[in-house]
C-alpha cells in the first residue's frame, strides 16, 4: 500500500504512463512530417531521421552547461545542417508544432484512467509533468491536450519542457532542477513512471518512486543511454498499474 503520509506532489511521467504509444511508430510519423521542413537541407529521409535522433539524444548530455535543451539540440543540429542557425532550426520546429504536430495524435492513446487519476490527485498534491524534457512546452500542450490532460483540463504546478529545462532523464540534475523550480524537497515528491532507469533513478535523491506495469508499455526506447545499454534497473519503492495508484489514493483519503 503507497503510504502518502509525507507525500505533498507526484510527479508523473508522460509517455507510456500516461499516454500510450508505439515509439518506433511514433518516431517514424514525426520524422516524416517534421522533415519537409528540412528537405532543402537534407533530401533523405533516413538520412535526416538518424542525424536528427542524434542530436536528440545530445538534450540529454550535461554539456554544454547553461543551455536549455532545446539549445542543445538546436546547436548539435546546426553542425549537421551545414551551419544553419541554430534560431532557425528552432523555428522551424516551433512552426511545426502548432500548426502540425496534432496529426501524431491518432497514434497515441491516453491511459483509460489518466484523466480520472489526474483530476482525483489534484485534489490532495501539487502535479508536475515529469516527461522527459526534449519537446518544447507548446509541443508538451498539444500532447497532454490528446488525452484532455494539458493545462485547461489539469491544474499543473510544472510542466517540464526542453526550452525551460537544462538537463533531461536520467540525469539527476533532472529531477534537482524540478525541485528547486517547485520548491519542494526529495521526501515530499512521490515520482510515478513506467521506466526503471529514467523514473525510478529519481529514488537515488530521495524521492519516492512508484514502477507502473502494464501490457501496453513499449520495450523499444528510441532514445537510449549509457544506463540502458548497461540494463542499470533502479529500485522503487511501489509498483502497480495506474487504476492501482487511482484506487491508493481513493482509499488512504477515504480512511
Amino acid at each position: 500500500m503507497v503510504d502518502f503520509k509525507l507525500i505533498t506532489t507526484l510527479l508523473f511521467d508522460l509517455d507510456n504512463t500516461l499516454l500510450l504509444l508505439d515509439e518506433q511508430a511514433f518516431i517514424h510519423i514525426y520524422t516524416k512530417n517534421i522533415h519537409k521542413y528540412f528537405e532543402n537541407e537534407i533530401h533523405d529521409l533516413k538520412k535526416f531521421t538518424k542525424l536528427f535522433l542524434a542530436s536528440t539524444q545530445m538534450m540529454c548530455e550535461k554539456e554544454p552547461e547553461n543551455l536549455t535543451n532545446l539549445q542543445k539540440f538546436g546547436l548539435d543540429f546546426s553542425k549537421k545542417l551545414n551551419g544553419l542557425d541554430m534560431n532557425e532550426i528552432i523555428n522551424r520546429f516551433l512552426t511545426f508544432y502548432r500548426n502540425e504536430f496534432n496529426l501524431i495524435s491518432k497514434i497515441m492513446t491516453p491511459d483509460p484512467i489518466a484523466k480520472s487519476l489526474l483530476i482525483l490527485a489534484q485534489e490532495h498534491f501539487s502535479l508536475v509533468a515529469a516527461t522527459n524534457p526534449l519537446f518544447p512546452a507548446i509541443a508538451n500542450e498539444t500532447r497532454l491536450s490528446w488525452g484532455e490532460l494539458d493545462s485547461k483540463h489539469i491544474n499543473w504546478k510544472d510542466i517540464t519542457s526542453a526550452d525551460d529545462y537544462h538537463y533531461a532523464k536520467p540525469n539527476l540534475e533532472y529531477y534537482e532542477e524540478i525541485l528547486e523550480r517547485i520548491g519542494k524537497t526529495p521526501n515530499e515528491c512521490l515520482m510515478i513512471g513506467n521506466d526503471p532507469i529514467n523514473d525510478m533513478i529519481a529514488g537515488k535523491l530521495g524521492i519516492k518512486t512508484y514502477l507502473v506495469i502494464g501490457k501496453h508499455l513499449s520495450q523499444n526506447k528510441i532514445i537510449k543511454t549509457s544506463l540502458d545499454f548497461k540494463k542499470i534497473h533502479f529500485p522503487y519503492d511501489y509498483s502497480g498499474t495506474l487504476a492501482d495508484f487511482y484506487e491508493a489514493i481513493k482509499n488512504y483519503f477515504s480512511a
